[in-house]
């Protein structure tokens, strides 16, 4: 595919990371070797295997406790990740420990890579136990945010079924600068392939096999988890390797019961024309059909089964996010349908979308939008054309560069390097003008907090985003809640009142009004506090149900300025609780 050969006007072309594909072939431990050794020589694999080990700590936040509760938490990580270790697949374990020995590490570091299920579950404890320091670890655990579309038949261009997929995941710095495609030939069962990051043998992000299965699975939070069942890294391995059909990989889901956390996975069939979603609790399994008449499913971070009543929500911003990706996905595909259908093209430019959810003609940087700050990497795959195409720029990934990779099956294992293409501009008011380096310094924001930045070095990043596009106003949330932490409160106030100005979208000016109200209340203004209150009860939204009771409690009162140094912001909602 021919990319547009153009710069981003402001702070010239974003980067772009080579692509690396992997043959391998013979047993589970044999490719787990390969796979190993092939890493060994080149090296560079240290800093994923190092966040892996790092992530449940950093995510959760355990550098902010005192060394005697952050051992202990770190304590308890170690025992939960050994618990699910222990159910693996003799076959697939050993996979994991020769890759681990390959590359000169412990065998046993291979139980880090079960640490979305370990964060998953936690949120869901959290959500039994209800209490505000269970729903502080929910909030900083939740920012996974994935967006999966598959289309076939009408929906498609040609007809052909393509099955589109953004990772979003809180690997910022780390994942998206190895993209990695690794295509395995067992001697025993299907032929398949998976995408990664250099240095990691997991495959569970983004799969396919020769029998034309895609399988793309997604965060869900539940109630209902345990620490001994099937982690999704053998879950996903194992529908890829053994299952030719949509029924064959719902049966291998139902076998692996119990499952060990909360997951939406997407399992699309060329060879059937359909997809469906395979929705997980500890509890079991339930299944997600399209809709009559739709040619078309899409998938994001909310159940849409029965076991929606056991939904964990760990923060108002997460429904409108998980639900406004999922529509405009939706309203994607139901407006090609019938008419040409979306090709490979049309879905690159879905995952790098910044489509308001609420006003399709309009675009934000943040809040709902297909192309999350998170996301890691971006793929489409056209199982007929046995083809996969993988983004290989920055976050967000869904930005592009595209490179296309055939599925070459091969009886040895081998490396090859793909270079990626010259230049490129996302078709998104981000990408280029005056919007664009408000955005980058966004990103920056992001990448810091992912890095384990010293806060006032993201909030800096925050107010620099603010001031390159000051009418963004999703910008303003954050930079507001930044400087509320930081002890700014006016300057947090002036943020969320200029944003309210600009903001469109009900839920987020929802947000923005709230604050601005707390921020008032703390400064003892309670006639302008009472007024912001008054302008957020006239907005209609129903994920702002709980904030308009929280704000009308605290009517009359003066906020405690000390409470704003708790504040958890998450940047790709956006939220602040």
């Amino acid at each position: 595919m021919t990319q547009p050969d153009a710069q981003v006007s402001e702070g010239g072309p974003r980067p772009r990371h080579p692509l690396t594909v992997l043959t391998l072939a013979g047993s589970q431990e044999d490719m787990g070797r390969q796979h190993g050794e092939l890493v060994a020589a080149r090296g560079g694999f240290e800093p994923v295997l190092d966040y892996y080990a790092q992530m449940p700590g950093r995510t959760i936040g355990t550098a902010e406790l005192p060394a005697p509760a952050r051992g202990l938490a770190h304590l308890a990580f170690d025992r939960l990740l050994r618990r699910l270790d222990a159910r693996r697949p003799a076959e697939l374990r050993a996979r994991a420990r020769a890759f681990f020995s390959a590359v000169g590490r412990p065998p046993a570091e291979s139980r880090h890579m079960f640490c979305m299920d370990l964060l998953q579950n936690v949120v869901g404890v959290a959500g039994r136990w209800g209490a505000l320091p269970a729903k502080r670890v929910a909030q900083a655990c939740a920012v996974p945010s994935c967006t999966s579309l598959v289309v076939w038949g009408r929906a498609s261009a040609g007809g052909a079924l393509r099955h589109a997929r953004n990772f979003d995941f809180p690997g910022v710095g780390v994942w998206e600068k190895g993209p990695t495609v690794v295509l395995c030939r067992p001697d025993q069962g299907l032929r398949y392939g998976f995408v990664t990051t250099w240095g990691a043998d997991v495959a569970a992000v983004s799969v396919w096999n020769e029998a034309g299965l895609v399988v793309t699975p997604h965060t869900r939070f539940h109630r209902d988890v345990r620490f001994d069942g099937a982690g999704i890294v053998d879950l996903v391995h194992e529908i890829a390797r053994r299952a030719g059909s949509i029924e064959a990989a719902w049966k291998v889901a139902r076998e692996r019961t119990p499952i060990a956390s909360t997951w939406g996975i997407v399992v699309s069939s060329a060879r059937e024309g359909r997809a469906v979603v395979l929705e997980t609790t500890a509890a079991g399994v339930e299944l997600v059909t399209p809709g009559p008449d739709e040619d078309y499913l899409a998938n994001a971070n909310r159940y849409r089964s029965a076991l929606r009543a056991g939904e964990v929500v760990p923060s108002a911003g997460f429904i409108p996010n998980s639900d406004g990706r999922w529509l405009v996905a939706r309203r994607r595909a139901a407006r090609a349908q019938g008419k040409g259908g979306l090709d490979h093209a049309a879905l690159f430019e879905l995952l790098g979308s910044h489509e308001d959810p609420e006003d399709p003609a309009r675009e934000r940087a943040l809040g709902g939008v297909v192309a999350q700050t998170i996301a890691v990497h971006s793929v489409v795959v056209e199982p007929e054309a046995e083809r996969t195409w993988l983004s290989v720029g920055p976050v967000p990934t869904g930005h592009g560069p595209w490179v296309e990779v055939p599925w070459a099956w091969s009886d040895a294992p081998s490396l090859r390097e793909v270079a990626p293409p010259a230049g490129h501009e996302a078709p998104h008011r981000f990408a280029r003008g005056p919007h664009a380096a408000g955005y980058r310094a966004f990103i920056e924001a992001v990448t810091r907090k992912e890095a384990g930045e010293p806060f006032a070095r993201v909030a800096e990043a925050y107010e620099r985003a603010a001031a390159l596009d000051p009418e963004e106003p999703s910008y303003r949330l954050l930079a507001g809640a930044a400087r509320l932490k930081q002890g700014d409160v006016r300057g947090g106030r002036a943020h969320f009142e200029t944003g309210a100005m600009h903001e469109r979208s009900p839920f987020h000016r929802g947000q923005l009004l709230f604050w601005a109200a707390r921020a008032a209340a703390a400064m003892d203004e309670p006639g302008k506090a009472d007024h912001l209150r008054d302008a957020l009860l006239e907005v209609a939204h129903p994920a702002l149900v709980e904030l308009k009771e929280t704000s009308e409690r605290e009517r009359g009162r003066c906020y405690p300025p000390r409470r704003f140094r708790k504040l958890v912001l998450n940047p790709s909602f956006p939220d602040v609780t």
